[in-house]
Order: structure tokens, then sequence, then C-alpha cells
């Protein structure tokens, strides 16, 4: 049976209780944590993340990681972790470390297998209905199963896509969000083929160039949503989206609420 705890949405934090463990999701904005975790964790990083970190040390150093990353964190590890801007985290503190015990600590890219269950997972905390708690349960263990699995050999074209490759590919989407933006134009801006560009982005993040900036519209409307008095119209023309209409279609595929109820569950659980 799956147990239900949400914190305050206007802290945009909300977790569920599966069979697994303590599954949550955590928003996009900064922190900084120190912790020892009595459960070993798996964590799947939404967003691009740049900070400073420490694991079972007290030497700090800086890290980048990408969109799509995943990480596990053993019991006992003295962790250390701060980024000025965040980015949203999704994290599975596991009730127990038999099956992974002998895994260490690490931090990788993310598999096509781990992105589908992380989006599901993340799809089903939002949701405002309950969901079925086998399918919660089923999606978890199929996270696991995918951070924690045995690892493979970075693709040759995701070694192509260095952190200043991607952050000149970042730009350039964050200046464009609002309008089309063809795979060609970021292409062009690496002086690539479209064809080598989409093989190498998606070996790298676990998503083609046109679903990634699909995912990136989706989370400047969520922050407008949040942050903004603008209309659903109005965010949606901001985020390069078609229509209000488009905007709501997106939104419910992808995480399961409309723009209407994600921004009325902000505000629904009082700080």
């Amino acid at each position: 049976m799956v147990e239900r705890a949400r914190n305050s949405r206007r802290a945009h934090v909300s977790a569920i209780v599966t069979e697994l463990g303590e599954l949550t999701l955590l928003p996009a904005r900064g922190y900084e944590a120190r912790y020892t975790p009595d459960r070993a964790l798996v964590g799947f990083a939404f967003d691009g993340q740049v900070g400073r970190h420490a694991f079972a040390s007290d030497r700090e150093r800086p890290f980048r990681t990408r969109p799509n990353s995943v990480a596990y964190t053993p019991a006992g590890c003295d962790v250390f972790s701060s980024s000025a801007q965040g980015g949203e985290y999704l994290v599975l503190r596991l009730a127990a470390d038999e099956a992974a015990a002998a895994v260490r600590q690490f931090n990788d890219r993310a598999g096509m297998r781990a992105v589908r269950a992380a989006e599901a997972l993340r799809r089903l905390i939002l949701q405002e209905a309950a969901a079925e708690p086998l399918e919660i349960d089923a999606q978890a263990r199929a996270f696991v199963d995918a951070v924690i699995g045995a690892p493979t050999e970075e693709p040759r074209e995701a070694r192509w896509m260095t952190a200043r490759r991607f952050e000149r590919i970042q730009q350039v989407i964050e200046a464009r969000l609002h309008a089309p933006l063809p795979v060609a134009e970021l292409a062009e801006a690496l002086q690539l083929s479209p064809g080598f560009l989409s093989r190498a982005f998606k070996a790298a993040i676990g998503v083609g160039p046109h679903e990634y900036v699909l995912n990136q519209r989706i989370a400047r409307a969520r922050r407008l949503l949040a942050d903004s008095r603008l209309g659903a119209a109005e965010i949606a023309v901001a985020c390069g989206f078609s229509s209000q209409a488009h905007l709501t279609t997106q939104m419910r595929r992808r995480l399961g609420v409309t723009p209407a109820a994600y921004r009325r569950a902000l505000y629904e659980f009082p700080p």
C-alpha cells in the first residue's frame, strides 16, 4: 500500500511513500545541505546543476551535472552539496539496502529507461487525483533497476557533448524559448550537421533536442505559474507554445496536471 505525505506546494516539495521507500520531488531552487543518509539514496536530476559537493570527505569540489543524470549515495556516506540555482530533483530513500549494498557512490548519465521512469514518477507525484499504488510501485522499481543496474560504457557521441558545448546550446535555447526553434539552428551554433547534433544530444542527455526543448518550455511555464500573475494564455506565448490549449495538452500529457490545476495546487496547502 502506498501512503501519501505532501508538504507545502508553495515550497514545491511533494513526497509519497512506496514499497521501496520514500520518494520526494525537490524544487528547482538554490540549496545547501549537509547530511549522512541512514538509507541509500537514488536520485535523478531533471535539470543541469552547477555547485560544490563532497562525498565521504571534507574536500569540496565543483560539480556540473547534465540534465537527466542519475546518482546513487550509499547509507552512511557523509554528503555536502550546494548550488546557487539548483534544479528539479527526484530522490528515493530506499527502505532496504540489501540489493544495492555493493554499489558505491556515483553520478552518471541516465539511460532512456531511467529517464522514462523518473518522468512517470514525477507525473504521478504531481497529479492531484490519487494515482494507482501498483503503478507507483512499478515505476519506482523500474527507476531503481535502471539506476543501479550494471553500468554501461558511455556512447562515443555522448563524450563529444562536453559541458562547454552543452552550455552553448543551452544559451541558444534560453534565448529562443519563446519562439520556434528548429534543430538546424541549434546545430548551426556549434557548426554541426543537424543529424550529428541530434545523435550526440540524445546520447548525452537521454532525450533528443526537440523533446528537451519542449521540457524546457514546460519548466519555464511552471516557474511563471508559480511566480507571476500572468494568465495561462500569456504564459503559453512566453514559453513558445502556439496557444493556451497547446500548453494545457503538453502539461497534462507530461505532468498529469493542467496549468490551472498546477497553479491551484501550489497554494492549496499553506506553508
